[in-house]
């Protein structure tokens, strides 16, 4: 492939990545906020609010600083996707192929061990839900290292 002329699946995985990767960040801000927002409900005043607002506030000091690691994980994938998104459109070597495979093999473990946790808690953690978390990493991985790996010039 000549230098500066980009694939159009790769534009295409990158605007994937871009609008996966905010979707991601703004997740994890709500994740963030979500422990002062069940306080405001609580607060509000609403009975079946404040009902629901405890349930989601016990929950989340449960997972304590698991709950942590999911936020930091999910802000960390949400970089890593934009970045690499942004690797991609400039053809770096780095910030698009190395960065894609990194955060690729990252949410792959994270569905799987999301799966097993949810096996152990509830007896059945592999769902549809775990198939489409993994659908996307490995297509990533197979494209990247397979149809757009001579694309990645810079």
């Amino acid at each position: 492939m000549t230098e500066g002329k980009r694939p159009g699946g790769l534009t295409a995985l990158a605007v994937i990545n871009l609008i996966w990767g905010g979707l991601s960040a703004f997740g994890a801000a709500g994740m963030l906020a979500m422990p002062k927002l069940a306080q405001m409900m609580k607060d509000s005043g609403d009975a079946a609010a404040a009902e629901q607002a405890d349930q989601m506030l016990q929950g989340i000091e449960q997972a304590g600083s698991v709950w942590s690691l999911i936020i930091a994980l999910t802000f960390v994938s949400a970089l890593l996707l934009i970045t690499s998104g942004i690797g991609y459109l400039k053809q770096k070597r780095f910030l698009g192929r190395t960065l894609g495979n990194a955060w690729a093999i990252l949410s792959i473990l994270g569905s799987v061990a999301s799966a097993v946790m949810l096996a152990a808690a509830v007896g059945g953690g592999f769902h549809f839900g775990t198939i489409i978390g993994l659908v996307y990493p490995v297509l990533t991985l197979v494209l990247l290292n397979g149809t757009f790996k001579e694309d990645f010039v810079r």
